[in-house]
Parts: structure tokens; sequence; C-alpha cells
């Protein structure tokens, strides 16, 4: 009777694992803000993003190079994690503390949290989510154009691989919304938000948001 309660038990708790490790598989999210919060480093161990920049001028998933430089925790002596390049002028950041930028005319706040990028003289900056999972994901997020002093605003796109699946320009200062649904994707599926700075990359600092579910 003992063995039998014991092997009861046992069947239990596996099946109720095997019904968390379920709900796990179908209910999965990667919120790219909160998940470069975290980061310490330029590529975490088991991290689906990537931070990367196109310098060749032809806009093909093959061109797409990672970021030389990341700075954790302060980048140009500003509270902020960053993957850059400084021959380009390209960046990728998120801000550890608020603080305010101010040149060409005007201030703006980078908002601690608040994920941001800026295209190169000649590239563009980009995020690549590899996705660790095979079925149909949600793609949520919001493009804006931070620096609206100068400059001529930022075009954007969401491809998956080289196929692009939405896609936007925006006019100095704008704001865009994306929204994918039911988009199939194994783990060999490479998902890229890529930020273009148009005719030139005056005053292209732009924000970012883009959340990914299961």
């Amino acid at each position: 009777m003992k063995l039998l309660k014991t092997l009861l038990l046992a069947t239990a708790l596996l099946s109720s694992f095997s019904s968390l490790n379920a709900l796990a598989d179908t209910a999965m999210s990667w919120n790219l803000a909160r998940d470069m919060y975290l980061m310490t480093e330029a590529a975490p161990a088991g991290s689906p993003w990537s931070f990367m920049q196109n310098k060749s001028g032809i806009n093909a998933s093959a061109n797409y190079t990672l970021f030389p430089t990341f700075q954790g925790g302060v980048c140009n002596g500003k509270p902020t994690t960053c993957w850059r390049d400084d021959a380009t002028g390209a960046w990728i950041s998120i801000p550890n503390a608020s603080f305010t930028f101010t040149g060409s005319g005007t201030s703006f706040v980078f908002k601690q949290g608040d994920v941001a990028t800026h295209p190169g003289t000649a590239s563009q900056s980009i995020f690549r989510w590899a996705s660790p999972v095979t079925g149909n994901i949600n793609v949520l997020g919001r493009v804006n154009d931070l620096h609206n002093a100068c400059g001529d605003g930022i075009g954007w796109s969401v491809n998956l691989g080289d196929t692009v699946l939405q896609s936007g320009s925006l006019a100095n200062g704008g704001s865009s919304t994306f929204m994918l649904n039911n988009v199939a994707v194994t783990p060999a599926s490479l998902l890229y938000l890529v930020i273009d700075r148009k005719a030139n990359n005056t005053c292209d600092a732009t924000s970012v948001d883009m959340l990914i579910t299961r």
C-alpha cells in the first residue's frame, strides 16, 4: 500500500510538471526592452536577441553584422548600456536612468528602460530575434523618431529573413505602430526590425518597442 501511494504521488507530480511544461511551451513572450534592460554582456547565453548594423547599402540579411563594441552601464558618459560602432556612428542602447539630450536646437529625454537607436552615416541599425520555437507568433511594436529638430525622418521594416512583413516611412518626429499575427516560425527563423536613415542620418535618434508572443 505504501508503495502504491508513493507511485500515485510520483505520477501526480509528474503530471503536474508536464502541465507546467506544457503551459510554458504555449505561453511564451519576448519583450525587447525588458530583456535588454537585464543584459550585462553583448550576447547573453540563451538570449534570442542580437544587435546589428548593415553597412553594405544593400538591405539583405546576409549583409547584417553584429555591432563591434558593447558597453554595459555607461556609454559615452551617459547612464546607458549600448551596442555601437564609432566608425559608422550607429548605435543601439537602453538607458538605466533617464537623461536629457540637448542639441540641434531642441532637447528631449531618453527615458529609463526605453530602447533607442540611431542609424549610421551610411548604415542601418537592426534588431534581430532568433526564434527558439516552432509555431505561430504575434509581433507588436512601435517606432518613434525622437529628434524632430532636423533631418528627414526614418524608414523601418519588420522582416522575416529577407521577406518584408510590414514597413513604413516616418516624417521627421513621426511615430508608427506595427502588428503582425500568426507569423509561422521555426528555430531556423530570424526576425529583423530594421531602422533606416533614409537620405541622411541627421537627428535620427529613434525609440523602439517590440513584444513577441506565442
